[in-house]
């Protein structure tokens, strides 16, 4: 049993984005690989704006602008080689999930001999990473908390993962400011990604009483804030900061328990036919979560209780309340209502071809996280839900 840990300093607060040359000098840099992605690059100022905010400290900066959704083990690659060939002292990470799963790996691989592929699973590598500071501008990764990096292996269309209890940023600068010029689909998405985050580290063989205590705030922060967040993100400054804090907390719970067939389900997604990775968490959550009610009831109802307790004073039980069973009903409809108010797309806009069930589903069991789910899963159990999924919207 590893104990909770959380060796990453977190910054949250709107303009946090600016102390990026603070943070840098916290960890003794005076130089970086910036990595971002091509829509960070081409549609908002925020990389130039980094970059100049460094160099006016006489920082040397290199950008690595080439990542894309799904990160692959070759952008990785290839991302470390800048690292050393430049001879940087660290990476930063500008941008979503993927940006952040790929620096985190190259900060890694810059400092350890062999192909990524080689250090998939726990503590693998030998070598401290080069230090590595976050900043997320979506409200669903989390990873600016985490010590997993999950990529895109190309030779074999499967996802895999790398951590390390060295593989935490060890800066997080957490702006809910970046998420000003995300269009409304992307904030949807990303945060019921964080919300697939929560849900699943509670209902997982994993949780545990810190971590429950995190992720049920997230719960209830995205259950409040994500339909006016989505509405409007720009302008609603308190929904934006709160679904913001929601994402990283979520980070922390899920990075100190685990997630479950969600996760394993569109990490197989993702490896096979690129489907970006919030959006099948989106998609995936509330029907999976419904597929686990009977084995996750006594979680399901929790759930329900926090998010229906209007006092701290209220007491959750009653001999005259729900029972567990309503409660988890309750929940799940309340899960799907969210999802129906924020326009997340069916399983069927995915256009994945029903003859591929077998191969996802074999693919979701090999996941590292399959062993947390709430009960046994089975290539059975996976196809079970695809094919009820499967032409449904």
């Amino acid at each position: 049993m590893i104990g909770f840990r959380m060796p990453t300093r977190v910054h949250i607060e709107p303009g946090a984005f600016e102390r990026l040359p603070e943070a840098a000098r916290r960890l003794g840099l005076q130089s970086a690989l910036l990595v971002v992605d091509p829509g960070i690059r081409d549609h908002t100022n925020w990389l130039t704006s980094a970059c100049e905010n460094l160099e006016s400290t006489g920082f040397r900066v290199r950008v690595f602008d080439a990542v894309e959704p799904n990160p692959r083990t070759s952008t990785v690659t290839a991302a470390s080689e800048a690292l050393k060939a430049d001879q940087l002292d660290g990476v930063i990470a500008l941008g979503g999930g993927s940006v952040i799963d790929a620096a985190k790996a190259a900060a890694m691989l810059a400092t350890n001999s062999q192909r990524i592929e080689q250090y998939e699973g726990k503590d693998r590598y030998t070598e401290r990473p080069k230090p590595f500071i976050a900043i997320p501008t979506t409200c669903g990764t989390g990873s600016e908390v985490t010590w997993v990096s999950v990529l895109t292996h190309e030779p074999t269309r499967s996802k895999i993962s790398v951590k390390g209890e060295t593989m935490f940023p060890d800066q997080a600068l957490v702006d809910a400011d970046l998420l000003k010029s995300l269009p409304p689909n992307m904030v949807a998405w990303t945060g019921v990604d964080a919300l697939t985050h929560a849900v699943e580290c509670i209902t997982c063989l994993a949780a545990n009483a810190v971590s429950d205590a995190i992720a049920i705030q997230a719960v209830r922060l995205l259950f409040q804030y994500l339909p006016r967040a989505v509405a409007d993100i720009e302008s609603d400054t308190e929904a934006r900061e709160a679904v913001m804090r929601a994402s990283t907390l979520a980070g922390l719970a899920f990075g100190n328990a685990d997630v479950a067939a969600v996760h394993c389900l569109s990490e197989a997604l993702g490896g096979l036919y690129d489907v970006p990775h919030g959006l099948a968490n989106a998609i995936l959550l509330a029907p999976v979560m419904r597929y686990h009610r009977q084995a996750a009831l006594d979680r399901l109802a929790w759930i329900d209780k926090h998010l229906h307790c209007t006092s701290a004073l209220e007491p959750m039980d009653s001999a005259d309340g729900p029972s567990d069973g309503e409660r988890a009903d309750r929940f799940l409809s309340d899960l799907e209502d969210l999802c129906k108010r924020l326009e997340i797309p069916g399983f069927d806009s995915l256009k994945v071809p029903t003859e591929e069930h077998e191969t996802i589903a074999a693919a979701a069991v090999r996941n590292g996280s399959n062993r947390s789910n709430p009960q046994p899963m089975s290539p059975t159990s996976y196809r079970e839900i695809l094919s009820s999924l499967d032409g449904g919207g």
